[in-house]
């Protein structure tokens, strides 16, 4: 390293590759950046060199992914430069500021078409819908075309054509496209809808990219100003753009060919949302002249992570060749553990940790990863059993999304049909045409009479605003709840649920072929896997203790959100660009991770690949990998094999746990096999405690042997109701009465109580 090199503060503190990729300034640029090797750092610092050298800041695009990664490179760009606050960055056209364009596609695109949508025939005064405003424009879309929702869903729709238009395809490319009657529909729909955004000059999200392009193309001395204005332009992360993207990049760069790329295909994982990995595949097709650089050090993870990282990833094919290095030689290795069924699994990854914050790794520096948003819900609960504060991110706590409430709304009105709000919750849910018009119109005949919102249900008759269709609809309503209460009497709470399901079609109502859509499904499902909890309870006691578990569920998230140190649940899409000191990933199963979807499809397969390396590439320095041998998902028992990727992992790296000592797990390796024939292969265990565990989920044979835990009146303590006295105890059910006179039943599977 040269003397002045070291005493550069933009190339003092960089490796050489970094280096390398900060001093090319003109033509085509690759840098390959894999995990944790500061690829951040290497492209603001390369645009801090570019204005060091001359470059105007107004003629340098940086385009992110996140207006957060954007407003981040700027606050680094002023710090290395020492740019004083107060000055205006720049905007777009205007050669000032001080500060180059940053920003995402969208909002760099809005911004293109704010100034010169114009040269389209186009008011620039545009609204831009949101998700909520498509959802309305495409129901009226679909009834003014006399199609029933049933047919086809609204949302279903609207991914196809958000599909359509990151592939920059219009309703006329799209109708010559098209084979089947299903498709030609959907584009029909496509050019209605497009046609009602016109009227309204109005744009969707997915429009602000596609009409740059069309902009560009249509218009080429709007192209041409862009292509003057930004002479160099940078790309962040991009393996995640897709095909509109890739064009506005590319017709920006054919003029003077300034252009950096910089990513990892390794980290492609979102295919769903239209991201196309050849882009930065073929980079180097497009730009035969290109330089390549990789990023290799990370400067993350222990090199145990490192290496199993690679493994893992190396079997996809057509990856371009890196591997990450890193100067943590030395680290604890990753720990494999097998549980007996989910609920050991969410309790085991509690303990682990709690005892690395015993070690002074903070929660807040831990997280646990899954696949599916379902599979949070064991983990939420074996949080509150342990006292411990957790942060879902990315998503609402299981019992607070809105296809979860809106069965226990059902649920509460079952068990107590004068429970109004509920009432109102799921009067129309699914649609049945009972609007808010006749809802207000059956209220305040209620306040006349002085009568409850069930008791006017039942005597609809005699309401006569009310015309005679709309009658029979809430007739029908009616019968339902009643129906439903009949089941209650006479089957546990999981046979009502599944009943409950199918007698309103909520599968048909929340699937609509979309990925949203079988999340939300996936999550009405695990509902069911919690009631079947209390299978062995009598009809009634298992309805009431299965809502009562939910009710004290949601007392304490309210007290777990007011805490700062807390662990963090999330699932592995939503984790790329984060760190943490300790990552559990969860339900390493076939079916689960790799997930169902990807059974018969290999691109599929090799995204759920990169999916575990992104996720094992968040470690820093602990890293667990969890598998379950069964497993309560979505209303069923599944067995499933251990995921294939577990088979990637080097045995010099891991260190293998189990529940079971007969697991054929256990014998995996040559040297495992050696060890038990000389018999001294030992299943993992947890330490044992003097102390009895009261708060977990009880199998019933560990039942019969704690039947003295909660005899009646042992005094008990609970964090929200305080103290009290066990009046009975019922299998997994006791009864407490609290010295404040109130008299609750709880779960003991479920609730945070200790003996006193």
């Amino acid at each position: 390293m040269s003397q002045q090199t070291t005493t550069d503060p933009i190339l003092s503190t960089l490796n050489e590759p970094q280096q390398a990729a900060v001093g090319h300034s003109n033509g085509p640029l690759l840098i390959l950046a894999g995990a944790g090797s500061g690829k951040t750092k290497a492209l603001t610092h390369r645009i801090a060199r570019l204005m060091q050298d001359g470059v105007p800041p107004w003629q340098i695009l940086a385009v992110t992914f996140t207006n957060k990664a954007a407003s981040e490179m700027k606050d680094r760009i002023q710090n290395l430069l020492h740019i004083t606050a107060g000055n205006d960055f720049s905007e777009i056209g205007k050669k000032s500021g001080k500060i180059p364009v940053m920003g995402t596609f969208h909002s760099i695109c809005a911004r293109i078409l704010r100034r010169d949508y114009e040269a389209l025939g186009r008011d620039r005064n545009f609204v831009i819908y949101d998700k909520s405003d498509q959802d309305k424009l495409m129901k009226q879309v679909l009834k003014e075309m006399g199609i029933d929702p049933s047919e086809l869903k609204p949302r279903a729709v609207l991914s196809y054509i958000g599909r359509f238009k990151s592939e920059a395809v219009f309703p006329k490319e799209a109708a010559e496209q098209t084979s089947t009657e299903r498709m030609q529909k959907i584009v029909q729909i496509y050019a209605r809808y497009q046609k009602i955004l016109r009227e309204a000059n109005a744009l969707d999200f997915d429009d602000l990219m596609l009409e740059t392009v069309k902009l560009f193309h249509e218009v080429p001395e709007v192209l041409d100003r862009y292509q003057e204005t930004w002479r160099y332009l940078h790309v962040d992360e991009y393996q995640d753009t897709n095909h509109a993207q890739y064009l506005f990049i590319t017709m920006l760069a054919q003029k003077y060919r300034n252009l950096c790329v910089i990513g990892d295909p390794d980290q492609s994982i979102y295919a769903f949302r239209g991201a196309d990995i050849r882009n930065i595949l073929e980079f180097e097709k497009d730009y035969k002249d290109a330089e390549h650089i990789k990023l290799e050090q990370n400067y993350r993870s222990t090199q145990l992570i490192l290496t199993a990282s690679d493994k893992v990833i190396s079997p996809n094919p057509n990856r371009p060749e890196k591997k990450m290095w890193s100067e943590r030689k030395e680290g604890p290795k990753i720990v494999v553990h097998e549980t007996e069924n989910e609920k050991k699994e969410a309790e085991e990854a509690i303990k682990k940790a709690e005892a690395l914050k015993g070690e002074g790794v903070s929660l807040n520096d831990q997280v646990i990863l899954y696949r599916t948003n379902a599979q949070s819900r064991l983990f939420e609960e074996a949080c509150m059993r342990a006292g411990m504060p957790y942060r879902i991110v990315g998503g609402v706590k299981f019992y607070q999304r809105k296809e979860v409430k809106d069965v226990l709304a059902y649920l509460y009105v079952i068990l107590n049909p004068y429970d109004t709000l509920s009432l109102l919750r799921i009067i129309n849910i699914p649609s049945r045409k009972i609007g808010l018009t006749t809802i207000e119109k059956i209220q305040a005949f209620g306040a006349n009479q002085g009568i409850s919102l069930w008791d006017c249900l039942q005597n609809i008759e005699n309401i006569e605003s009310i015309n005679e269709p709309t009658k029979d609809r809430i007739r029908k309503f009616v019968d339902l709840i009643d129906r439903l209460r009949e089941i209650s009497q006479k089957e546990n709470v999981a046979h009502l649920g599944s009943s409950l399901l199918d007698a309103i079609n909520l599968e048909e109502w929340l699937r609509d072929d979309t990925e949203e859509g079988e999340t939300r499904w996936e999550n009405v499902k695990e509902l069911l896997s919690v009631m079947h909890k209390y299978d062995a309870l009598d009809p009634q006691t298992s309805l009431t203790s299965f809502l009562e578990e939910v009710a004290l569920v949601s007392e304490v998230d309210k007290l777990q959100d007011a805490k700062d140190d807390a662990l963090t649940l999330m699932t592995l899409h939503l984790c790329k660009g984060l760190e943490f000191e300790h990552v559990m990933i969860t339900g390493c199963e076939e079916g689960i991770f790799p997930h169902s979807n990807c059974s018969f499809d290999k691109e599929q397969l090799e995204e759920e690949r990169r999916l575990m390396y992104v996720g094992m590439t968040r470690a820093k320095t602990h890293l667990d990998i969890m598998f379950a041998k069964q497993r309560m998902l979505w209303g069923e028992t599944q067995y499933n094999e251990a995921s294939r990727f577990l088979d990637d992992l080097p045995e010099t790296v891991i260190e293998r746990r189990s529940d079971d000592m007969l697991s054929v797990f256990s014998w995996v390796s040559e040297k495992g096999r050696q060890k038990a024939i000389k018999g001294d292969i030992q299943p993992f265990r947890q330490e044992e405690k003097l102390d009895v565990e009261f708060n977990q989920d009880y199998e019933s044979d560990d039942l019969d042997t704690n039947q003295d835990a909660f005899a009646d009146n042992t005094r008990i303590s609970h964090p929200t109701f305080g103290t009290g006295t066990v009046m009975s105890k019922r299998g997994d059910i006791v009864d407490i009465r609290f010295d404040s006179g109130e008299r609750k039943s709880f779960a003991l599977s479920i609730a945070p109580l200790q003996p006193l």
